[in-house]
């Protein structure tokens, strides 16, 4: 692997960058750095997924932290979304781990940048429509209890979303933000804390089989955190200073971003 000082540092900037994202949106563990893997580290799409779980625990630790010093997490939303998805992450892992071993490289190489790119378009389409949509519900919540029908609800969705990070590490928050926002009507600000609590549980136990089947490229991920500690603290600030909608605007804009570089990519 490349360990020149240009690379080394190519490595922090991109964390740093992350980081922000993290903070302020509570995108960019998996769906921001997965395009980054693939195309500018060159690792094949399974380490990149690993990869991706590794750092979106170390980073995202740091972000839980920052958010609930703020106020900005809805625990019993999380506790029911994460009653789903955490036992789904684990199956979803061990699958994509055991397809690897049994298809030929080439075509599982594809086929999962292919499916990583179809997830995050359909994904940029909802974000899109939510942020520019007219009549714009104020009405937003952040701690309010959960009745029984939605406490269901939550682990139902969250089953669909563990599955979904699990085979590819882009649901740390990219997938939990159109739930939270959508089903539970919760403000930006406390999306994107709460986005990062579930996610860091869902990362942690879909990360450990990744490593389990050396799927995880250790030094990328630590040199990308490395850089994100302070672009977290910086993105958690800066959120708290955004209106709703804007916030809502940028986590849209991320999302499309994303989906671009990787279908650009798709064939290398």
């Amino acid at each position: 692997m490349d360990m020149s000082f240009t690379f080394l540092i190519s490595q922090l900037i991109t964390g740093l960058v992350l980081g922000i994202f993290i903070g302020m949106t509570g995108i960019g563990a998996g769906v921001l750095i997965m395009p980054a893997l693939l195309f500018v580290s060159h690792v094949d799409p399974a380490v990149a997924v690993g990869t991706s779980l590794v750092f979106s625990v170390l980073s995202k630790g740091f972000g839980v932290w920052e958010h609930w010093k703020l106020g900005s997490i809805d625990k019993e939303t999380n506790f029911s979304l994460s009653s789903g998805a955490v036992p789904m992450v684990l199956v979803a892992s061990f699958g994509v781990n055991v397809l690897k071993q049994s298809v030929p490289p080439d075509v599982f190489n594809y086929w999962m940048k292919a499916f990583l790119a179809a997830m995050v378009f359909l994904i940029s389409l909802y974000l899109l429509w939510d942020a520019f949509k007219k009549n714009q519900d104020d009405r937003y919540k952040c701690g309010d209890p959960l009745t029984a029908g939605q406490k269901v609800k939550g682990a139902f969705y969250g089953a669909g979303i563990g599955g979904l990070v699990g085979a590819t590490s882009i649901g740390g928050g990219i997938f939990i933000i159109p739930v939270l926002t959508g089903v539970f009507k919760l403000s930006a600000k406390c999306v994107v804390g709460t986005s990062i609590l579930i996610s860091v549980a869902l990362t942690l136990v879909g990360s450990a089989v990744y490593l389990y089947y050396g799927n995880v490229n250790l030094v990328i991920a630590l040199l990308l955190v490395v850089g994100a500690v302070p672009g977290i603290r910086i993105g958690t600030r800066a959120a708290h200073s955004m209106p709703n909608l804007v916030l809502k605007r940028v986590m849209a804009g991320l999302a499309v971003i994303s989906f671009v570089s990787m279908v650009a990519g798709l064939n290398h």
